[in-house]
């Protein structure tokens, strides 16, 4: 597992990084997407190695995602400065896991109009996730930044869609990754459609396509404080490792 621990950050952190400029700093990894620059998986700091960290934000990073190699001192100043902590588990499906077959068909993005749908989804959960840490609702411009990233990521990335009763009930994303560690995300189903396995069926699709193309163990990740986790361990997902990031507040963030 501590194999699978490594490679499911490694792959999480690759994942944003397409479609973006990758650039080596003094100390750190820069990753900036020319689609999306306000989001803060646009324009975000990785691979941190100096706890002079203060030179670095200078420029207008979003995020900054730390590491087990992250020095200590670089961390408490984010945290002293008021960047936001976000924590994330991450899962792992081992290769050997079997995935059955899916009971009903999903269909791809690949048009304005199925972009148009994930925006629609993606608004819904934004102002679900909104209500549930009660804070200030997200604007439409911050969901359309998050779609513009996604549809950035490139044609390695696959959108899947699934519909119930001729409407569309959910999405998902998969990447079969690198080096045969593929990546889910983006699994979100409508209020009025769950409960009746659209979410378990879209895995399956997902699962079974990177593994299709190349992948061997597959990663997905989770909100520690939101109930999906649970889905993701009776599918057969393991968990790996927690992750921590840290978002610009607004008006925060300088000494």
């Amino acid at each position: 597992m501590a194999f699978l621990n490594l490679r499911a950050e490694g792959v999480m952190r690759r994942f944003w990084s397409l479609g973006s400029d990758v650039l080596p700093l003094d100390g750190a990894t820069a990753v900036r997407n020319r689609s999306a620059p306000e989001h803060p998986l646009g324009t975000f700091l990785c691979e941190l190695r100096t706890a002079d960290v203060a030179p670095l934000l200078t420029e207008p990073f979003r995020r900054v995602l730390v590491d087990p190699e992250t020095p200590p001192a670089a961390e408490a100043y984010l945290a002293l400065h008021d960047w936001r902590l976000d924590v994330q588990l991450h899962l792992a499906l081992p290769e050997s896991a079997p995935i059955a077959v899916p009971t009903s068909a999903v269909r791809p993005v690949v048009d304005d109009a199925g972009w148009s749908e994930i925006h629609r989804l993606f608004r819904i959960d934004h102002l679900e996730e909104d209500a549930r840490l009660g804070r200030p609702v997200r604007s439409e411009g911050t969901t359309a930044d998050a779609v513009a990233l996604r549809r950035s990521l490139g044609p390695g990335v696959t959108y899947l869609l699934a519909e119930r009763s001729g409407e569309v009930a959910g999405c998902i994303a998969y990447w079969p990754g690198e080096d045969r560690t593929g990546l889910v995300e983006d699994m979100f189903v409508e209020p009025r459609h769950r409960g009746a396995g659209v979410a378990t069926d879209l895995l399956r699709h997902a699962v079974r396509n990177a593994r299709d193309r190349g992948a061997g163990a597959v990663v997905i990740g989770a909100e520690v404080g939101d109930t999906p986790k649970h889905l993701y361990a009776r599918f057969g997902f393991r968990p790996v490792a927690v992750a921590r990031s840290y978002e610009l507040t607004a008006g925060r963030g300088t000494a």
